[in-house]
């Protein structure tokens, strides 16, 4: 993540953000967001893996969420989307389309997964990060 941060610093003072000043004061606001972002990759993770033992729309699972108090990803819910396919792709979750809609459950792989993080064990890679960045 540091070396992502790095090149877009270096893209900025290159581009047009070159005269936009990078103040110490944003720049520790910008890391306590990643710290924050961070420390909750696992937990959401989690709670939409509990969520998906029964099957939901994308929709139905970000109102899911919001009612467990994980708001931070309803104004990006493409970011929502992208992990659901990530997670299809790595046969986590099985998909279908019901009525026009695209549904969502736990496959076997799944289940095995959410019994792990449920019981405290670590799942390598197993983050947001991690899914999108495809690690």
């Amino acid at each position: 993540m540091e070396e992502r941060l790095k090149r877009l610093r270096k893209a900025m003072d290159h581009g047009s953000f070159n005269q936009m000043p990078f103040t110490e004061e944003k720049k520790q606001m910008i890391k306590r967001g990643i710290e924050y972002s961070k420390g909750n990759d696992h937990d959401i993770l989690l709670h939409i893996l509990q969520l998906l033992v029964d099957e939901k729309t994308g929709h139905e699972l970000l109102k899911n969420l919001r009612s467990r108090g994980i708001n931070q990803y309803e104004e990006r819910h493409g970011f929502l989307y992208t992990a659901l396919h990530k997670m299809e792709q790595d046969k986590m979750l099985d998909s279908f389309w019901k009525l026009e809609e695209k549904n969502y459950k736990l496959s076997s792989r799944g289940r095995k997964v959410l019994q792990r993080l449920e019981e405290g064990k670590s799942v390598k890679n197993l983050s947001f990060n991690a899914l999108l960045e495809g690690e």
